[in-house]
Parts: structure tokens; C-alpha cells; sequence
């Protein structure tokens, strides 16, 4: 399955966009101030380059902009009474300066991020744009809190040791500690950014479906799972018949659908990009290989219940022999349950929704077959093949009209 890329594109890390004024921190120490702030300006200003450049392919570092505008505003110190004292003071005021910027900034988030969807953008590079600015907020305000932390600090000291100043603290809170602040969040933003992709790589991707079945959208499974059906996401389910039986198995205890009540063995959602089939393959060969199965299609209805909304894919599957039935099917603590023993327990929450939405057409389609046949393949005995099959990232098409009530009998309930 392809990743969720457009979003992980937009993780750059934005802290490394202070390392310029972390440079003039340092510079300041060893060199004049002047010469310390304009080779910091000549840094800062080819990044601001490369990184217009980059933008083009949706590499983004808001983070330098604020930084920019600090070191416009610290030149204005050259002109100003404490010019002669800059070089004790530099990372002491730069801190000031860019703690002031950023809470400047922040106060237009909002009206920032609500301008990027009418921009005319592609959807992708939106996203992208979006998440790298989303990004740069939580660490604009990250940067702010330390830094005004680290105010207090020195407030705290300079009014409680006025009169007992230790030189080596001095220097720490003057000079060290703005360096240091800068370097943890750099290297924090690095460690939290690289677990967030790591986790994005085993993230699981659900596509979102409209009320006619078609894809416009992808989420994350962990984020959809509590988003109590809102969106709405493609499900595949397999009823496995034998003989005029159908074998049923318990759910989950903690299924948002029927937990604990009786349903097929073989259900699951259809990731983006898989198609029904691919889906069925991976959940039949955790138990048996896959060309024992006679598989096919019924019908697709949507559900709706409780914390879920789906599309549901329904298939009817058969084994080749009683001895594959046994060896395979017949493991996994389930049991057959005959036409008679369905209808007594109908209504009575034995069964599952979803299964009490379908057994009236499985009742009039794959069991009427096996009941007027004798056999154990029905793929010829009932309609199938109402849509055309294809991958759950795309378009779903119509190749024929639903079935009607003569041909299945009673329809499905639409909830």
C-alpha cells in the first residue's frame, strides 16, 4: 500500500530553521558584533533561497521567516545607546526579539490557515502547505514557552541574587542557556519527527466513501475508529456455506458492531488502493491457502449502526471438499448453523447486524440453490457480479441494475 505521502512530504522539521540565529549566538562570542550579525544575515538570506526554491517541490521552513525578521529588527541596535554593550547581550536580545515575533505571528493563525484552502492549489501540494504550517505553529509555540521560561528563570535570579552573583552563572544564563534552549528543541523536534513517520509507516489508511460508494478521500484507521461514523469506509465480508449451512463465528468483545454476537469468520475493512479480492486473499491464507476456496461476489449494500458507517462488499464462499471443510474451517471455534436454527434466533441479538441485514438475501439466493441443487458450488445458481469489482482508491462502476425482488427476494434494509 502506498503511504500516506503528501502528509509526511509536509513533516519537515521547522526548528532547524533557528539555527541561524543560533550561529550569530555563537559568533557573537568570538567575533565583533557587526561582523557576527552580518555573516549571520548573509546565512540566513541564502537559506531563505534555497528554501523559495525548494518550496517548489513541497519542501517548506516557515520557521525562517520569523528568524529574518529578529535579525531586521536586531540591526536597528546598532543605531541605538547600547550598541557598545551588543556583544555581551546579543543572544540575550535576539531571544527577546524572536519570543516577541512569534507571539506576533501567532495571533494570526487562524486567518493563515483558513486562506490556504481557497488558494487555488492542487489538493496534494494544499495538504502539504497545510501540515508544514500546522507544523511550524506547534513549534513557534514550543520556542516561545522555553524562551519566556528561560525569562523568568533570569528575572528570578537577577531580583533573589542582586547581591550575590555567581559569574559562572552569569555567563550560563546570559550567553549559555539561549544556545542551549535552541539546540534541545532542535534536537527534541528531530526524535518527535521521526517517531511520528515511523508511526505514520504502520499507520493503516481507510478510504472514505460518499453515499454512492465512490472514494474522496483516505483517513487514518486510528483516527476513524473515534470519529463515531462520520466517515464512511468500504467493508468486506465472506459468508462461508456448506451443505445449506453457514458458519458463524463469535465477535470481537470489543467490535463497535454486535460485540460478542455470532458472524462470518472472514470480515474486514478494505484498505485504500485494495480491492475487495486482495482483501479476502489476505484474510483466507492466515488459515488456508487460497485456491481451496470457491469464491463470489453477491451484492453491495451500505450499513450504518451504532459508531460505524460502511459499504459493505458481501461474497458467498464454498470448499472444494469435506475433508479441506474440516481441516481448515473447522478450526477456528465456530459452528453450522442450519437455515431452521437462523430463523428461531433472528431479532434476539444471537446474530450480528450486519448478518441480520443479509440473511434475507442469502436466504433467496446462495441457500435457496443449495437447498433446490443439492451442490455445494452456487456460483452459477444466484445473481452475482452486481458491480463491477475494482481498487478502493478509485471509482467505483455500475456494469448492471441492482437486483429486484423477484430475482433475490426481499430486499436489504437501508439504515
Amino acid at each position: 500500500m502506498k503511504k500516506e505521502a503528501s502528509f509526511k512530504q509536509g513533516l519537515n522539521s521547522q526548528a532547524t530553521g533557528l539555527s541561524p540565529l543560533l550561529l550569530m549566538m555563537v559568533l557573537s562570542v568570538l567575533y565583533p558584533s557587526r561582523i557576527s550579525f552580518v555573516f549571520t544575515l548573509v546565512i540566513c538570506t541564502g537559506c531563505l533561497v534555497l528554501f523559495r526554491y525548494l518550496s517548489g517541490k513541497n519542501v517548506f521552513l516557515f520557521m525562517l521567516l520569523p528568524v529574518a525578521i529578529t535579525l531586521i529588527l536586531y540591526s536597528v541596535f546598532f543605531y541605538s545607546a547600547l550598541e557598545p554593550v551588543l556583544y555581551m547581550y546579543t543572544p540575550l536580545i535576539t531571544e527577546w526579539l524572536l519570543v516577541m515575533v512569534l507571539s506576533l505571528l501567532s495571533t494570526f493563525r487562524r486567518s493563515i490557515l483558513r486562506r490556504i484552502r481557497p488558494s487555488g492549489h492542487p489538493v496534494k501540494k494544499q495538504a502539504q502547505f497545510r501540515t508544514a504550517l500546522t507544523e511550524y505553529f506547534h513549534v513557534a509555540q514550543t520556542v516561545q514557552n522555553l524562551y519566556t521560561l528561560h525569562f523568568f528563570a533570569l528575572l528570578f535570579y537577577i531580583i533573589f541574587f542582586e547581591f550575590n552573583r555567581i559569574a559562572g552563572i552569569d555567563r550560563f544564563l546570559y550567553h549559555q542557556a539561549p544556545l542551549l534552549i535552541g539546540l534541545m528543541i532542535i534536537s527534541y523536534e528531530q526524535v518527535r519527527l521521526y517517531m511520528v513517520k515511523k508511526r505514520l509507516e504502520q499507520e493503516k489508511w481507510l478510504p472514505v466513501l460518499n453515499s454512492e460508494g465512490r472514494v474522496i478521500g483516505r483517513i487514518a484507521y486510528s483516527v476513524s475508529l473515534g470519529s463515531n461514523a462520520k466517515h464512511c469506509h468500504p467493508v468486506v465480508r465472506v459468508a462461508v456455506v456448506w451443505r445449506g449451512m453457514i458458519y458463524l463465528t463469535r465477535r470481537a468483545a470489543d467490535s463497535p458492531v454486535s460485540p460478542g454476537a455470532l458472524d462470518y469468520p472472514f470480515r474486514n475493512y478494505i484498505l485504500f488502493r485494495r480491492t475487495p479480492e486482495q482483501t479476502i486473499k489476505e484474510l483466507v491464507e492466515r488459515i488456508m491457502p487460497w485456491n481451496q476456496l470457491n469464491l463470489h461476489f453477491l451484492i453491495r449494500y451500505p450499513f450504518q449502526g451504532g459508531k460505524v458507517c460502511s459499504m459493505v462488499s458481501l461474497y458467498a464462499a464454498t470448499m472444494k471438499s469435506e475433508d479441506e471443510f474440516v481441516k481448515y474451517i473447522g478450526k477456528m471455534n465456530g459452528k453450522l448453523w442450519t437455515r431452521k436454527q437462523i430463523e428461531e434466533n433472528l431479532g434476539k441479538g444471537v446474530f450480528s447486524a450486519y448478518f441480520e441485514q443479509e440473511y434475507p438475501y442469502l436466504q433467496n439466493t446462495v441457500l435457496l440453490a443449495e437447498e433446490y441443487t443439492g451442490r455445494q458450488s452456487v456460483g452459477a445458481q444466484y445473481p452475482h457480479g452486481i458491480l463491477k469489482q475494482g481498487s478502493f482508491g478509485g471509482e467505483l462502476r455500475h456494469t448492471g441494475k441492482a437486483p429486484n425482488a423477484s430475482e433475490t427476494g426481499k430486499s436489504l434494509p437501508i439504515s
